[in-house]
Parts: structure tokens; C-alpha cells; sequence
């Protein structure tokens, strides 16, 4: 449990270190279909998300926003993107570090007992414990630091 926190706060910093290293004009370019600025209200959203997850799966309850993986998760990026409606790079970036802040906290006062315990939840064949989840999420702030390192790359080339 202790290495998945550090695991995930790294994977904050090196999102931010990311975000950091971007031109400030390109921040709300959109780069296909998001654009960075629309990134970082969606790991917000996620961070929000993760904490109603766990709740949820303690509850022995299907977390509600895997609802929408058939769409890819359209509906909730969509909904954190109009949530986060900021064009402000530096209050996204403290509100990362905030909703990051609230996650950590409550994952460090639940029971440690609760972190791989299986709550009976599946989705499809797959088990869901809290730690899937919060692997999940440190994959979805990797994933999204790379994109951001290749839209960089490619706005320093153009």
C-alpha cells in the first residue's frame, strides 16, 4: 500500500514536472481531440473518482463510473473537463495537487486490511480492489505524462 502512494505521488510530480515544461501558449491548443488543458481537469476528475471508487468498493458496490468504459469514459472527462473550466494553467495544476492531496489522505486512513481485500466487486471476469483502481490511475497519470512530453516535442519541432 505504501509503495502504490509513493508510486502514485511520483507519477503527480512527473505529471506536473510535464505540464511545467510546456509553452504556455499551447496550453489550451488542442492537440486531436484534448487539449492540455482538458487533460489536466481529467485527472482531476480521476482523483475525485478514485475516492468515491474505494467508498464505493468497500460498499461491495461496482465503482458507478466504470459505467462508461464502453465509451472510453467519455461521459466523465467530459463532465470534469466542464467541471475544471479553468484556463489557468497554475490553478489546474494546484487543483491536481489538492484532489492528489485528498487521495492520499484517504487512502493512508483507511484500514490497510482494505487495500487488496476482496469485497466480492467484479467487472466482468476481472476483481476490483481498491489497489487495481489506484494501479489504474498511476497508469492513466503515465500515460498522460508521455503525451504530454510528445505534444511537447513535437510543438518544439513545429
Amino acid at each position: 500500500m505504501k509503495q502504490a502512494i509513493l508510486d502514485l505521488k511520483q507519477a503527480v510530480d512527473n505529471l506536473r514536472e510535464c505540464f511545467e515544461d510546456l509553452p504556455e501558449e499551447s496550453f489550451t491548443e488542442p492537440v486531436g481531440e484534448w487539449s492540455p488543458r482538458d487533460l489536466l481537469a481529467h485527472i482531476i476528475g480521476w482523483n475525485r473518482y478514485t475516492i468515491t471508487a474505494c467508498r464505493q468498493i468497500r460498499m461491495g458496490e461496482l465503482p458507478a463510473k466504470l459505467g462508461d468504459s464502453e465509451m472510453d469514459y467519455s461521459i466523465v472527462d467530459a463532465e470534469s473537463v466542464q467541471l475544471y473550466i479553468t484556463t489557468e494553467r497554475d490553478l489546474l495544476l494546484d487543483e491536481i495537487e489538492t484532489s492528489y492531496q485528498s487521495l492520499e489522505n484517504f487512502l493512508i486512513f483507511m484500514k490497510p486490511e482494505d487495500w487488496d481485500r476482496d469485497f466480492g466487486v467484479r467487472f466482468g471476469e476481472k476483481t476490483i480492489t481498491i489497489e487495481s483502481v489506484v494501479r489504474a490511475l498511476i497508469k492513466n497519470y503515465n500515460y498522460h505524462c508521455n503525451q504530454v512530453k510528445s505534444w511537447s516535442n513535437r510543438m518544439d519541432r513545429g
